[in-house]
């Protein structure tokens, strides 16, 4: 870039230098992005169809696209992509084993999660109080009962949703049952969950919000499932899927199976894309039935 004559700037008025060197300024800087820009590093290369994640909670990939409002929050135990916006969890992924069930005791209390920024409002057990909504888990305290730091993990209320209590004690906690009886049996699961929408009725009646920093109703909630024969099997056409749509309010009896769908239609329904990385020819069989 040539020299700038400074000698010019002293036939300019105040006004005029001013305005001079704040185009100069400009320039610069512009000349400084481009500059950046053409040094940049060469984005990652996408991920092949077929390869898998080093964390279990995520093997096949994590929902995809990111939500608009979405905070990652990764941990042994699962991980889950959190809103500010609904003060609750977009979804929730974790692997279910025979080794993650065990006999470790119940925790009592709900806590706000530490790995949430300062900037976020944290929710607390009393923010559920007196709702008519039970703090409803999205990975379950029995899907890691194997251990004390385990279970007192799903406790986070980052992990949390508003559950009508008939929902979640009824048909929700039935299907959870069956996916532990599954992983019992020596299968692997792969779970993916989550609330949709806004508005629940609970034992007080429907509501959209809870608490002083107000947690989002979900109108639904939903999950599914990747059952594997074993830790290293690689997903078929043939691999079973499961998925269930759920109504968050007092109609949901015990049996959770008039909720069975596929998980072609939770994608449509959210906008998610579960299991990402399997191959396009796989996920579609899987998927669809």
């Amino acid at each position: 870039m040539a020299k700038f004559d400074k000698s010019f700037l002293n036939q300019l008025t105040p006004n005029q230098r001013a305005l001079a060197l704040a185009a100069l300024f400009v320039v610069g800087v512009a000349v400084g992005l481009f500059q950046s820009w053409r040094n940049r590093e060469p984005a990652p290369a996408p991920r092949a169809p077929g390869q898998t994640l080093a964390d279990r909670n995520v093997r096949f990939g994590p929902p995809a696209p990111e939500p608009k409002a979405h905070h990652l929050i990764e941990r042994p135990q699962f991980v889950l992509s959190y809103s500010d916006t609904t003060k609750g969890a977009n979804w929730v992924c974790w692997n279910l084993t025979k080794a993650d069930i065990g006999n470790a005791k119940r925790q009592s209390s709900f806590e706000p999660d530490p790995l949430l920024p300062k900037s976020f409002a944290h929710v607390k057990h009393s923010d559920y109080t007196g709702s008519g909504f039970d703090r409803g888990h999205m990975c379950p305290s029995k899907d890691r009962s194997d251990s004390d730091e385990n279970n007192a993990a799903t406790f986070f209320t980052t992990n949390i949703v508003p559950q009508a209590p008939k929902c979640n004690q009824g048909g929700w906690e039935r299907f959870e049952s069956h996916c532990r009886d599954l992983a019992q049996a020596g299968n692997v699961l792969y779970v993916v969950c989550g609330p949709h929408g806004e508005g629940g009725e609970g034992s007080n009646g429907r509501a959209t919000v809870v608490g002083k920093v107000k947690v989002r109703v979900p109108a639904s909630v939903w999950k599914v499932v990747l059952v594997l024969p074993g830790a290293d099997a690689v997903p078929t056409r043939d691999t079973k899927a499961l998925a269930v749509w759920m109504p968050n309010d007092q109609s949901v009896p015990e049996d959770w199976k008039p909720y069975k769908t596929t998980v072609a239609d939770v994608e449509q329904r959210t906008g998610y894309t579960f299991f990402p990385l399997l191959p396009a020819d796989v996920a579609d069989a899987i998927k669809g039935r």
